[in-house]
């Protein structure tokens, strides 16, 4: 279920932080950190290149999420996509959550009606990674220029 995020591009060393310190976030707002969550979080950064004290820290000392807009549209389609995923993880949907993600697609450019495409999408295919490229032409739409 996860191999997507693990076989994405190379971020950048502060991209990568900061798209785990949204993870990190997103993991908490339902008020319950899964063992899954902090798995994937875990494999996501080990996958770029952080050690374990650098993952460590993005729990412990989560950051300010900064220069998003300045992201390429797929590195912006990548976090979307990724917190989508992450909330999909325990099975479940808050709407903390959703609020959560809300927030982070403005952040990025996208209009918030990008999560109810991306959100039927990702539950309604299990093995989401074989339609990625497709959903990503049909999510691109959603940006705001």
């Amino acid at each position: 279920m996860e191999g997507w995020l693990i076989n994405q591009q190379k971020l950048a060393m502060s991209s990568i932080r900061s798209y785990l310190n949204i993870l990190v976030q997103l993991s908490r707002v339902d008020g319950v950190v899964v063992q899954e969550e902090i798995d994937l979080i875990n494999q996501l950064g080990k996958a770029h290149g952080m050690n374990d004290e650098e993952i460590t820290q993005c729990f412990d000392d989560p950051q300010e999420i900064e220069g998003l807009t300045d992201l390429t549209d797929d590195e912006k389609y990548d976090y979307i996509y990724g917190i989508v995923q992450l909330m999909k993880i325990d099975g479940r949907i808050y709407e903390e959550e959703i609020r959560f993600c809300a927030k982070m697609a403005a952040k990025v450019g996208y209009s918030e009606d990008v999560l109810f495409e991306l959100i039927l999408k990702i539950y309604s295919d299990p093995d989401i990674s074989a339609d990625k490229e497709v959903l990503k032409e049909n999510i691109q739409r959603f940006l705001k220029n």
